[in-house]
Order: C-alpha cells, then sequence, then structure tokens
C-alpha cells in the first residue's frame, strides 16, 4: 500500500527496533469492507494496513481487527439507546462497551476523530452536555499523538 498519511507511522517501526510492526493485509482490509459494506477512509486504511494487529497503540482502548465488526454493533447500539441518530460513522475502538471512538464516513480520507460517551460527560461549543466531541482534527493526528505517548512509555 502507497501511503499517504502515515508515513511518520511506518518510519517509527522501522527506526525503532523495539516495536514490531504488525500490519492488516490489504485483502482483509476489503474483506472488512466488503461485509461492513463501506468504504474506510485511506488514512484508516493505512493504519490498518501498518498496525492493525498491534495491541497497546491507544493504551486501553479495544480495537483490536478481529473485534472492529463487534466494535460497531456496540456502537450502533449505544447510540440508539440514547437517542442519538448518528449515520455514516465507524467506531474503530471501544471502552467498557459505552465509550468509543469513531469518525464519519464523510469527512474526507483524513477524518476527524470523536469521542464518544453514554453518560454524556462531553461538553458541546456552549458549554452544554453531549454525548460526542471531536478530539482531533484529523486521523493522523489522532494517531500521532497516541503512538507518541506509547513510545515515551
Amino acid at each position: 500500500m502507497k501511503l499517504e498519511y502515515l508515513k511518520n507511522l511506518e518510519n517509527i517501526y522501522a527506526s525503532n527496533k523495539r516495536i514490531s510492526k504488525i500490519g492488516v493485509s490489504e485483502i482483509d482490509i476489503s474483506v472488512l469492507e466488503e461485509k461492513l459494506n463501506l468504504g474506510f477512509p485511506k488514512a484508516y486504511k493505512e493504519f490498518l494496513f501498518i498496525a492493525g494487529n498491534r495491541d497497546g497503540i491507544l493504551g486501553d482502548w479495544n480495537r483490536g481487527f478481529d473485534n472492529l465488526e463487534g466494535i460497531q454493533e456496540e456502537a450502533e447500539e449505544s447510540f440508539n439507546n440514547v437517542g442519538l441518530g448518528l449515520r455514516n460513522f465507524f467506531a474503530f475502538a471501544e471502552y467498557g462497551g459505552d465509550q468509543f471512538l469513531f469518525f464519519f464516513l464523510n469527512e474526507g480520507d483524513n477524518p476527524p476523530v470523536y469521542a464518544y460517551d453514554e453518560m454524556k460527560i462531553h461538553k458541546d461549543e456552549y458549554g452544554n452536555p453531549s454525548y460526542y466531541k471531536k478530539t482531533k482534527p484529523s486521523f493522523t493526528d489522532f494517531i500521532e499523538k497516541h503512538i507518541d505517548e506509547q513510545i515515551s512509555k
């Protein structure tokens, strides 16, 4: 896969011998997209290709490639339980079954990342309680922040 968004992540793996690169094949990524009937943004595909099977990148968040279908189903159920009518999103990580990290599939190849909590702990731009908020302006920014945190440990 030709990298456009996560070249820095690839370079980190290449230059740091104590970190193993454990990616997912392009075929497996395509099979999952077909199974879920959606298309992932390019930045997310690159992430899966480089580190899709690597644990610990997002700290305690559950995001394993084999768990993605279940995470998406849990997020859909949680969003529906609180009355959020979100559409065209993909939840790529979960914590405790009521917190999710997701992006909208119609926000480009390097979409913003959002955090959701069923307990409505986030605040909107007016300070009102909200179920979710934008955490980073792009998937690349989000991943690089987490990679830096994991490498510095």
